[in-house]
């Protein structure tokens, strides 16, 4: 049965949280499995071709966390509209978001497309991957306007409180995407065989089917469409709102790469073999963070929606049994990856040096997941009661003086456990601050 705003609103807490989440973990976890699927397809076509595609994927990310931060603009400021029974606005909101996030991704796209060169040159690629290269970002960006009503739109329907029908939306495009691989890539009957490109219309096909299906969810079900066209004004005010809560998520959402960045570049000091084992520890951990992800893209529009109708002390209340039900999840996840460490890292490799770093990193890593999913659920609060400039700040001290640093003092005293053990304080630090601030900032019912 579908969650509806009365649900949010008024409804068992736990159980409502508990029916907005499970669709979100299939979604999810669909979505992670199909991108090494992807990778696994591309890799097939040779060393030249999996290079490439690396390249890629630092840009790639750019451009998708930024579109995550207008989507969470959007999915606050609708489930507000929504938790004040303003469904007017909510239509208004929606409307305005995709048109603004539409503008700036064909800027985007536009800047992008004639910078390739010049770009991929500053981050390391030859002459010979730029063809290569060129075979993917030309296409990507040609089509990344279509991501738009995917990726925006499911924000805005989930705000509704309906986040079964954004799941079916994300494991659909993730499986066309799938299914289109291996056709276009290496060609298929009359279909000849694309290569590289293959792969980029393999992506911009699933986007087509999200586009549409998700204009239609949109327009015809959740009346979240309107044609109407207010004074310039209105629409200029609300997409400066959206800026304002939405590119703080964006930068602090970058955060997360740069830290893995550095990580990356305090192990290397000790060889590409112990890089390797960080990959493969990595790899492995990725897939323990399936459920804070669902849990904190159900909470977000439970929190706004009822911020909006003034039940701040429902909205606390939700933030606190997430934060609980995390904690008890992860620290069950970290008794299972340290019991099985040497199982797990034997599935990604054979070699005992790569076997090693990756034990010691299920080791002592995902004991501070417990503390990065704090993090993530106090982001989530932070946005919903528009002050994501304080999601900001926290994911810039969390990084820049706390992970970063401690993981590369770690690294001089300790050497790789060390690296492991300063990012995974960082992280503790940084969720106990965050807390702190969370609980003595929060908004309070008037008396």
């Amino acid at each position: 049965m579908r969650v509806t705003s009365q649900d949010i609103l008024h409804g068992p807490i736990g159980n409502t949280l508990y029916r907005m989440t499970v669709p979100m973990v299939i979604g999810i976890f669909c979505m992670m499995a199909f991108s090494a699927v992807d990778i696994f397809f591309v890799s097939m076509m040779g060393s030249q071709e999996l290079a490439a595609i690396s390249f890629t994927l630092p840009v790639t990310m750019m451009l998708f966390n930024l579109i995550i931060g207008l989507s969470v603009a959007t999915s606050v400021m609708v489930g507000s509209a929504i938790g004040r029974g303003d469904h007017d606005q909510a239509a208004r909101l929606t409307t305005d978001s995709l048109m603004f996030t539409v503008v700036l991704t064909l800027a985007v796209s536009t800047a992008g497309f004639f910078t390739i060169d010049p770009l991929f040159r500053l981050l390391g690629a030859s002459e010979l991957t730029l063809p290569l290269i060129h075979e993917y970002m030309d296409i990507y960006y040609i089509c990344f306007g279509l991501m738009v009503i995917p990726m925006v739109g499911n924000s805005a329907i989930r705000a509704t409180g309906d986040t079964k029908w954004p799941s079916i939306l994300m494991i659909a495009g993730g499986l066309i995407n799938v299914i289109l691989d291996p056709i276009l890539i290496f060609g298929f009957g009359p279909i000849p065989a694309m290569g590289v490109a293959g792969a980029a219309w393999a992506t911009a096909g699933s986007w087509v089917i999200g586009f549409f299906a998700g204009f239609y969810l949109l327009y015809a079900r959740e009346k979240l469409i309107t044609f109407s066209m207010p004074p310039f004004d209105v629409i200029y005010r609300h997409w400066q709102k959206m800026l304002k809560t939405g590119v703080p998520i964006s930068v602090a959402n970058m955060m997360t790469p740069a830290a893995a960045a550095a990580l990356t570049a305090f192990v290397a000091q000790s060889g590409e073999i112990a890089v390797a084992g960080l990959g493969a520890g990595n790899r492995i951990e990725v897939f323990s963070l399936v459920i804070p992800f669902a849990i904190t893209a159900a909470l977000s529009p439970f929190m706004a929606q009822n911020l909006g109708a003034g039940n701040l002390e429902r909205a606390h209340e939700s933030l606190v049994l997430c934060v609980k039900f995390i904690l008890k999840f992860q620290f069950g996840v970290f008794v299972i990856f340290v019991g099985g460490a040497w199982w797990l890292a034997q599935v990604f490799s054979t070699d005992p040096e790569i076997v090693k770093v990756a034990r010691i990193y299920l080791w002592i890593m995902p004991l501070g997941l417990g503390f990065y999913g704090i993090i993530v659920v106090l982001n989530t609060a932070f946005n919903a009661q528009h002050r994501s400039e304080r999601t900001l700040i926290l994911s810039l001290i969390r990084i820049l003086l706390l992970y970063i640093p401690l993981a590369w003092l770690g690294g001089h005293l300790f050497g790789i456990p060390g690296i492991f053990a300063g990012a995974t304080i960082g992280n503790g630090i940084a969720a106990l601050g965050g807390w702190y601030y969370y609980i003595h900032t929060r908004p309070q019912p008037s008396t």
